[in-house]
Protein backbone atom coordinates (compact mmCIF):
# COMPACT_ATOMS: atom_id res chain seq x y z
CA UNK A 1 0.00 0.00 0.00
CA UNK A 2 1.37 3.02 -1.11
CA UNK A 3 2.02 6.24 1.26
CA UNK A 4 -0.86 8.38 -0.58
CA UNK A 5 -3.37 5.68 -0.08
CA UNK A 6 -2.26 5.58 3.76
CA UNK A 7 -2.92 9.00 3.63
CA UNK A 8 -6.92 9.14 2.19
CA UNK A 9 -7.46 6.14 4.16
CA UNK A 10 -6.40 7.12 7.62
CA UNK A 11 -8.07 11.22 6.60
CA UNK A 12 -11.46 9.35 5.67
CA UNK A 13 -11.57 7.13 8.48
CA UNK A 14 -10.73 10.44 10.59
CA UNK A 15 -13.77 12.01 9.11
CA UNK A 16 -15.58 9.34 9.26
CA UNK A 17 -14.98 8.89 13.36
CA UNK A 18 -15.28 12.64 13.23
CA UNK A 19 -18.94 12.31 12.13
CA UNK A 20 -20.11 9.19 14.48
CA UNK A 21 -18.37 11.42 17.00
CA UNK A 22 -20.91 14.54 16.18
CA UNK A 23 -23.94 12.73 16.04
CA UNK A 24 -23.40 10.62 19.07
CA UNK A 25 -22.66 13.70 21.02
CA UNK A 26 -25.63 15.42 19.03
CA UNK A 27 -27.75 12.55 20.21
CA UNK A 28 -26.79 12.43 23.93
CA UNK A 29 -27.74 16.49 23.89
CA UNK A 30 -31.08 15.72 22.70
CA UNK A 31 -31.20 12.93 25.57
CA UNK A 32 -29.84 15.11 28.47
CA UNK A 33 -32.22 18.02 27.43
CA UNK A 34 -35.32 15.65 26.92
CA UNK A 35 -37.60 16.15 29.70
CA UNK A 36 -41.04 15.54 28.92
CA UNK A 37 -43.05 17.16 32.21
CA UNK A 38 -40.86 20.22 32.18
CA UNK A 39 -41.23 20.92 28.09
CA UNK A 40 -45.18 20.54 28.34
CA UNK A 41 -44.78 22.73 31.14
CA UNK A 42 -42.77 25.56 29.29
CA UNK A 43 -45.43 24.64 25.74
CA UNK A 44 -48.49 24.62 27.13
CA UNK A 45 -50.23 25.12 23.70
CA UNK A 46 -47.92 21.77 22.74
CA UNK A 47 -49.52 18.38 22.91
CA UNK A 48 -46.34 16.08 22.58
CA UNK A 49 -42.83 16.22 22.26
CA UNK A 50 -40.29 16.63 19.01
CA UNK A 51 -39.01 13.66 18.16
CA UNK A 52 -35.13 12.79 17.54
CA UNK A 53 -34.76 13.80 14.07
CA UNK A 54 -33.29 16.34 11.42
CA UNK A 55 -35.54 18.45 9.09
CA UNK A 56 -33.42 18.74 5.99
CA UNK A 57 -36.20 19.45 3.75
CA UNK A 58 -39.10 21.63 4.31
CA UNK A 59 -38.50 22.24 7.44
CA UNK A 60 -41.43 23.62 9.22
CA UNK A 61 -40.85 27.65 9.96
CA UNK A 62 -42.96 29.30 12.52
CA UNK A 63 -45.61 31.85 11.23
CA UNK A 64 -45.18 31.75 7.63
CA UNK A 65 -48.40 29.45 7.03
CA UNK A 66 -51.11 32.42 7.30
CA UNK A 67 -53.97 31.33 4.56
CA UNK A 68 -56.94 31.28 7.12
CA UNK A 69 -55.10 32.10 9.85
CA UNK A 70 -56.98 35.11 11.38
CA UNK A 71 -60.27 33.15 11.85
CA UNK A 72 -61.15 34.56 15.45
CA UNK A 73 -62.12 30.84 16.76
CA UNK A 74 -60.22 31.35 20.04
CA UNK A 75 -58.15 33.98 21.90
CA UNK A 76 -55.24 31.45 22.30
CA UNK A 77 -53.93 30.61 18.93
CA UNK A 78 -56.04 31.55 16.01
CA UNK A 79 -55.45 35.37 14.84
CA UNK A 80 -57.83 37.89 15.58
CA UNK A 81 -61.16 38.56 13.03
CA UNK A 82 -60.88 42.32 12.03
CA UNK A 83 -62.99 44.66 14.42
CA UNK A 84 -65.56 47.57 13.83
CA UNK A 85 -66.35 46.36 10.11
CA UNK A 86 -69.34 48.29 11.02
CA UNK A 87 -68.07 51.35 10.69
CA UNK A 88 -67.95 52.99 6.94
CA UNK A 89 -66.58 56.22 7.53
CA UNK A 90 -62.49 56.63 7.35
CA UNK A 91 -59.66 54.75 6.16
CA UNK A 92 -58.68 51.12 8.31
CA UNK A 93 -55.73 50.36 10.58
CA UNK A 94 -53.51 48.05 11.02
CA UNK A 95 -51.91 46.30 14.04
CA UNK A 96 -48.76 44.39 13.82
CA UNK A 97 -47.29 42.35 16.82
CA UNK A 98 -47.12 39.59 18.84
CA UNK A 99 -49.26 37.98 21.55
CA UNK A 100 -49.69 41.17 23.25
CA UNK A 101 -51.17 43.46 20.19
CA UNK A 102 -53.01 39.92 19.47
CA UNK A 103 -54.40 39.75 23.01
CA UNK A 104 -53.78 36.86 23.53
CA UNK A 105 -55.99 34.99 26.44
CA UNK A 106 -58.47 38.13 26.35
CA UNK A 107 -61.77 38.14 24.79
CA UNK A 108 -62.55 39.46 21.57
CA UNK A 109 -63.99 42.67 22.97
CA UNK A 110 -60.85 43.15 25.49
CA UNK A 111 -57.93 43.17 23.58
CA UNK A 112 -56.06 46.74 21.71
CA UNK A 113 -57.51 46.52 18.34
CA UNK A 114 -61.15 45.84 19.48
CA UNK A 115 -61.04 49.39 22.01
CA UNK A 116 -59.27 50.92 19.33
CA UNK A 117 -61.74 50.47 16.51
CA UNK A 118 -64.67 51.48 18.95
CA UNK A 119 -63.01 54.43 20.16
CA UNK A 120 -62.25 56.02 16.66
CA UNK A 121 -65.24 54.25 14.89
CA UNK A 122 -62.44 52.86 12.84
CA UNK A 123 -62.36 49.25 11.19
CA UNK A 124 -59.06 47.74 12.70
CA UNK A 125 -57.50 44.69 11.18
CA UNK A 126 -55.33 42.82 13.71
CA UNK A 127 -52.50 41.00 12.06
CA UNK A 128 -50.60 40.41 15.46
CA UNK A 129 -49.54 36.39 15.85
CA UNK A 130 -48.60 35.59 19.46
CA UNK A 131 -45.20 34.37 19.56
CA UNK A 132 -43.92 36.21 16.38
CA UNK A 133 -41.73 39.73 16.10
CA UNK A 134 -40.57 41.96 13.58
CA UNK A 135 -39.23 39.91 10.59
CA UNK A 136 -43.40 38.15 10.57
CA UNK A 137 -45.08 41.62 9.99
CA UNK A 138 -42.49 42.13 7.62
CA UNK A 139 -43.03 38.58 5.74
CA UNK A 140 -46.95 39.34 5.85
CA UNK A 141 -46.38 42.80 3.87
CA UNK A 142 -43.29 41.52 1.39
CA UNK A 143 -43.81 40.02 -1.92
CA UNK A 144 -43.11 36.53 -1.16
CA UNK A 145 -46.38 36.71 0.51
CA UNK A 146 -49.64 37.66 -1.78
CA UNK A 147 -52.66 36.55 0.83
CA UNK A 148 -52.40 40.15 2.87
CA UNK A 149 -53.24 42.26 0.28
CA UNK A 150 -55.98 39.93 -0.09
CA UNK A 151 -57.20 40.12 3.45
CA UNK A 152 -56.67 43.84 4.24
CA UNK A 153 -57.22 46.79 2.91
CA UNK A 154 -55.79 49.49 2.03
CA UNK A 155 -54.92 51.81 5.11
CA UNK A 156 -53.20 55.31 6.14
CA UNK A 157 -52.06 54.39 9.88
CA UNK A 158 -50.04 51.03 11.40
CA UNK A 159 -49.42 50.19 14.76
CA UNK A 160 -46.79 48.29 15.79
CA UNK A 161 -46.33 46.79 19.43
CA UNK A 162 -42.73 45.90 20.33
CA UNK A 163 -42.01 44.18 23.74
CA UNK A 164 -38.06 43.43 24.52
CA UNK A 165 -38.57 39.76 23.49
CA UNK A 166 -38.39 40.00 19.94
CA UNK A 167 -34.52 41.21 19.96
CA UNK A 168 -34.20 37.53 21.12
CA UNK A 169 -37.05 36.27 18.29
CA UNK A 170 -35.15 38.12 15.58
CA UNK A 171 -31.74 36.77 16.48
CA UNK A 172 -32.54 33.08 16.90
CA UNK A 173 -32.24 31.14 14.34
CA UNK A 174 -33.77 27.68 15.30
CA UNK A 175 -36.34 27.72 17.96
CA UNK A 176 -36.07 28.71 21.74
CA UNK A 177 -35.22 25.30 23.60
CA UNK A 178 -33.08 22.44 22.58
CA UNK A 179 -35.47 19.96 21.62
CA UNK A 180 -37.84 22.21 19.79
CA UNK A 181 -39.38 20.82 16.17
CA UNK A 182 -38.97 24.59 14.41
CA UNK A 183 -36.81 27.14 12.43
CA UNK A 184 -37.30 30.39 13.16
CA UNK A 185 -38.44 32.62 10.27
CA UNK A 186 -35.22 35.15 10.24
CA UNK A 187 -33.68 37.55 7.55
CA UNK A 188 -29.99 39.12 7.67
CA UNK A 189 -28.90 42.53 6.13
CA UNK A 190 -26.91 41.71 2.94
CA UNK A 191 -26.21 44.70 0.65
CA UNK A 192 -28.88 47.26 2.99
CA UNK A 193 -31.84 44.45 2.00
CA UNK A 194 -33.62 42.06 4.19
CA UNK A 195 -32.12 38.37 2.83
CA UNK A 196 -34.56 35.28 4.06
CA UNK A 197 -32.43 32.30 5.51
CA UNK A 198 -32.05 29.82 2.76
CA UNK A 199 -34.18 26.73 3.99
CA UNK A 200 -33.37 24.90 0.68
CA UNK A 201 -30.29 24.03 1.74
CA UNK A 202 -30.33 20.91 2.61
CA UNK A 203 -26.48 20.90 5.10
CA UNK A 204 -27.60 24.79 6.82
CA UNK A 205 -30.94 22.77 7.46
CA UNK A 206 -28.65 19.97 9.11
CA UNK A 207 -26.86 22.16 11.22
CA UNK A 208 -29.88 24.27 12.50
CA UNK A 209 -31.21 20.88 13.17
CA UNK A 210 -28.12 20.06 15.41
CA UNK A 211 -29.02 19.70 19.24
CA UNK A 212 -25.41 20.74 19.85
CA UNK A 213 -25.87 23.70 17.81
CA UNK A 214 -29.46 24.81 19.03
CA UNK A 215 -28.26 24.44 22.50
CA UNK A 216 -25.19 27.04 21.54
CA UNK A 217 -27.25 29.43 20.14
CA UNK A 218 -29.54 29.65 23.14
CA UNK A 219 -26.62 30.16 25.04
CA UNK A 220 -24.87 32.78 22.55
CA UNK A 221 -28.61 34.81 21.52
CA UNK A 222 -28.90 35.36 25.29
CA UNK A 223 -25.87 37.20 25.76
CA UNK A 224 -25.68 38.66 22.41
CA UNK A 225 -28.86 40.91 22.58
CA UNK A 226 -27.47 41.80 26.07
CA UNK A 227 -24.10 43.17 25.03
CA UNK A 228 -24.42 47.06 24.74
CA UNK A 229 -21.69 46.19 21.81
CA UNK A 230 -24.54 44.72 20.43
CA UNK A 231 -26.94 47.77 20.88
CA UNK A 232 -26.64 49.20 17.24
CA UNK A 233 -26.57 45.92 15.16
CA UNK A 234 -29.96 44.88 17.13
CA UNK A 235 -31.38 48.55 16.76
CA UNK A 236 -30.45 48.59 13.40
CA UNK A 237 -32.16 45.01 12.33
CA UNK A 238 -35.68 46.05 14.23
CA UNK A 239 -35.59 49.72 12.45
CA UNK A 240 -34.66 48.49 9.03
CA UNK A 241 -38.00 45.23 9.65
CA UNK A 242 -40.15 48.72 10.20
CA UNK A 243 -38.99 50.93 7.42
CA UNK A 244 -39.46 48.20 5.01
CA UNK A 245 -42.71 47.35 6.16
CA UNK A 246 -43.98 50.85 5.55
CA UNK A 247 -41.85 50.89 1.84
CA UNK A 248 -43.58 47.77 1.34
CA UNK A 249 -47.09 49.28 2.00
CA UNK A 250 -46.61 52.66 0.96
CA UNK A 251 -45.15 51.02 -2.86
CA UNK A 252 -48.19 48.89 -3.29
CA UNK A 253 -50.96 51.53 -2.35
CA UNK A 254 -49.10 54.31 -4.03
CA UNK A 255 -49.51 56.19 -0.24
CA UNK A 256 -47.84 57.73 2.62
CA UNK A 257 -48.54 55.94 5.48
CA UNK A 258 -48.46 57.00 9.29
CA UNK A 259 -46.59 54.29 11.20
CA UNK A 260 -46.83 54.32 15.10
CA UNK A 261 -44.41 52.29 17.33
CA UNK A 262 -46.04 51.66 20.51
CA UNK A 263 -42.90 50.19 23.08
CA UNK A 264 -44.38 48.06 25.77
CA UNK A 265 -41.98 48.83 28.60
CA UNK A 266 -43.39 46.11 31.22
CA UNK A 267 -40.13 44.81 30.93
CA UNK A 268 -37.41 47.45 29.75
CA UNK A 269 -36.84 47.22 26.73
CA UNK A 270 -32.64 47.11 26.05
CA UNK A 271 -31.28 50.28 23.88
CA UNK A 272 -34.46 51.91 24.00
CA UNK A 273 -33.28 55.72 23.99
CA UNK A 274 -31.26 54.27 20.91
CA UNK A 275 -34.13 52.06 19.08
CA UNK A 276 -36.27 55.52 20.01
CA UNK A 277 -33.86 57.62 18.09
CA UNK A 278 -33.22 56.21 15.18
CA UNK A 279 -36.35 55.59 14.49
CA UNK A 280 -37.74 59.19 14.80
CA UNK A 281 -35.01 60.11 12.42
CA UNK A 282 -36.79 57.91 10.05
CA UNK A 283 -40.19 59.78 10.68
CA UNK A 284 -41.90 56.95 13.13
CA UNK A 285 -44.36 58.06 15.65
CA UNK A 286 -42.62 56.73 18.90
CA UNK A 287 -44.72 55.86 22.18
CA UNK A 288 -43.02 54.28 25.19
CA UNK A 289 -45.42 53.43 27.65
CA UNK A 290 -43.32 54.31 30.21
CA UNK A 291 -43.76 57.99 29.22
CA UNK A 292 -47.59 57.15 29.16
CA UNK A 293 -48.07 56.30 33.09
CA UNK A 294 -46.51 55.75 36.05
CA UNK A 295 -48.61 52.36 36.78
CA UNK A 296 -46.74 49.51 36.92
CA UNK A 297 -48.04 47.24 34.13
CA UNK A 298 -46.69 44.56 35.67
CA UNK A 299 -48.40 44.71 38.94
CA UNK A 300 -51.87 42.34 39.40
CA UNK A 301 -54.00 44.95 37.95
CA UNK A 302 -52.61 45.18 34.77
CA UNK A 303 -50.73 41.84 34.21
CA UNK A 304 -52.08 37.93 34.20
CA UNK A 305 -49.42 36.35 36.82
CA UNK A 306 -49.81 33.10 35.33
CA UNK A 307 -48.90 34.00 31.43
CA UNK A 308 -47.81 37.67 31.68
CA UNK A 309 -49.91 39.05 29.11
CA UNK A 310 -51.57 42.52 29.59
CA UNK A 311 -55.32 42.21 30.94
CA UNK A 312 -58.16 44.46 29.86
CA UNK A 313 -57.42 47.05 32.35
CA UNK A 314 -53.86 47.54 30.60
CA UNK A 315 -55.56 48.58 27.55
CA UNK A 316 -58.01 50.47 29.34
CA UNK A 317 -55.30 53.10 31.28
CA UNK A 318 -53.11 52.81 28.37
CA UNK A 319 -55.46 53.61 24.83
CA UNK A 320 -56.66 57.22 25.83
CA UNK A 321 -53.21 58.45 26.24
CA UNK A 322 -51.86 56.40 22.90
CA UNK A 323 -54.64 58.23 21.16
CA UNK A 324 -53.36 61.66 23.00
CA UNK A 325 -50.53 61.08 21.79
CA UNK A 326 -51.62 60.35 18.19
CA UNK A 327 -54.29 62.77 17.68
CA UNK A 328 -52.42 64.42 15.34
CA UNK A 329 -52.58 61.83 13.04
CA UNK A 330 -55.84 59.79 13.81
Amino acid sequence: MNKSLKIILLVSFNIILLICLFFITDYLTYRIALNPKKYLEEHPLSTFIPPYRYYLKNPHITFINLDGYFNGKDNIINGRKPDGLEYKKGKPIIIFGDSFAHGQYLNYNQNFSYKLAHKLKRPVYNRAIPGASLQHMYYQVSEENSSFYKDVPISDTIFYVMINDHYLRMSIFSDFDVIGGNFYLRYKIKNNKLVKDNYNNIFLNLIKSSYIVRAINCKYVDSYIKNPKNADKLTDLAVKYLVETRNCLEKRWNKKINFIVILYDNNKIDFEDILKEKLEKNNFTVISTDDLTQEDLNSEKYLMQDNLHPKEAAWNSLLPKILEKCKKIL
